[in-house]
């Protein structure tokens, strides 16, 4: 049986087909569905590309094809080609395969409102929260409280609609969008952490110097900018702080302009989109401290991967932060005070440091890759069986 996956990604591809992706959506995520399906089928935006860019790496692979979307960027592109949309939606949803959403995204709420007026079932992956997305000082249009409110609704209800619902949370993202009554819901990350993403814990005998921070910057929800006031803020009590930004946005050039205006540009490092998890581990080894003081998350993949390195961390208090950091390492989102406040507290406090170290490890060994791909095919077999009768 094949397994259709629709997500809100925006990959490229070259004229010979093959696909690519300078984020987590690469093969080996989509390798894990083949543990029960025979073919997994991505359904997703892309771009036609006549070079790959660095950074790049393969979307699909043995097992793995990828229908391309027509590529479109905003609402207003929407709106254009959505016939082409919606056609190609149809084409790559056949009645026999099964189907998954991958949550909050407007190319996978079409696919599952598709799929409900076809009466044929679907299932989904809650992977973010749109309401604190579209919430505060995250994603800004003129048109954001519309869409907060339209997407919220709708994952709320496509999620009760679902015939299997997985999050990537343990219990945060459930509560706010429960699935129905009688259908099987299951708690399980979508982070990837083979052997060698673990370390061992660190002892610190001096005060953490050098903070890192890891995520996209085409949106704001990590908060970079916040940590730059914090670290201006910091630096001028007289702490000997440095920062790292591993990430690649079109919100990079502002944030190294208010890096110089705030008079932190010496101390701030701009490193790019690394090409492979291995160099993203290599910044992370040499931090001493991981910052994500988001303004949304779903259950951050960084985090984990920051945690299996042993690096002490602090984050705000969202989606599903709070199930991985003690409360007094969780800081107001968007509150410059309130980071620089934990920020400093645990940064010179090498005994704190070496504990939080240890714990983040043992904590790791949670989400590691043997134990959750258990988890998740749970999750694929109820998605399988449930389309299965559909026959």
């Amino acid at each position: 049986m094949r397994v259709s996956i629709v997500l809100e990604q925006r990959f490229i591809h070259t004229p010979d087909g093959a696909t690519y992706d300078d984020g987590h959506a690469t093969y080996p995520l989509w390798q894990r569905y083949l543990d029960v399906f025979e073919e997994v089928q991505i359904v997703g935006r892309s771009q036609a590309v006549a070079e790959v860019p660095p950074g790049y790496r393969r979307v699909d692979g043995p097992g793995v094809r990828v229908m391309h979307v027509p590529f479109y960027q905003g609402p207003g592109g929407l709106l254009r080609r959505l016939p082409r949309v919606a056609a190609t939606l149809r084409r790559a949803l056949e009645p026999q395969g099964a189907v998954i959403v991958r949550l909050s995204g407007v190319l996978a709420h079409l696919a599952a409102g598709l799929r409900w007026m076809q009466g044929r079932p679907f299932a989904a992956e809650v992977i973010n929260d749109p309401h604190l997305g579209f919430g505060g000082e995250g994603v800004q249009h003129p048109l954001r409280r519309l869409f907060r409110w339209a997407l919220t609704t709708l994952t709320r209800v496509q999620c009760r609609q679902a015939a299997a619902v997985q999050y990537v949370t343990r219990s945060a993202l459930q509560r706010k969008y429960p699935p129905h009554p009688d259908r099987p819901r299951f708690g399980v990350s979508d982070v990837y952490l083979p052997p060698e993403a673990f370390a061992a814990p660190r002892l610190y005998r001096a005060p953490a110097r050098r903070a890192v921070l890891v995520g996209s910057l085409d949106h704001p929800h990590k908060a970079a900018d916040i940590v730059l006031r914090a670290l201006a803020r910091l630096r001028g009590e007289g702490l000997d702080l440095h920062f790292t930004l591993v990430g690649e946005g079109t919100l990079r050039p502002g944030l190294e302009a208010l890096a110089r205006e705030l008079g932190v540009s010496e101390v701030c490092d701009f490193v790019g989109q690394r090409s492979t998890p291995a160099g993203v581990r290599r910044d992370l080894a040499r931090a001493e401290l991981f910052l994500i003081p988001s303004r949304t998350e779903g259950l951050p993949r960084a985090l984990l991967e920051a945690m299996a390195q042993g690096l002490p961390a602090l984050g705000s208090e969202v989606g599903g932060l709070p199930e991985l950091l003690p409360p007094d390492l969780r800081v107001i989102p968007g509150d410059v005070e309130s980071l620089v406040t934990v920020w400093r507290r645990l940064a010179l406090d090498p005994a704190r440091l070496s504990a939080e170290s240890a714990r983040n490890v043992t904590l790791a060994h949670e989400y590691a890759d043997e134990v959750l791909q258990q988890r998740r095919n749970q999750f694929l077999r109820a998605v399988r069986t449930r389309q299965a009768r559909q026959r």
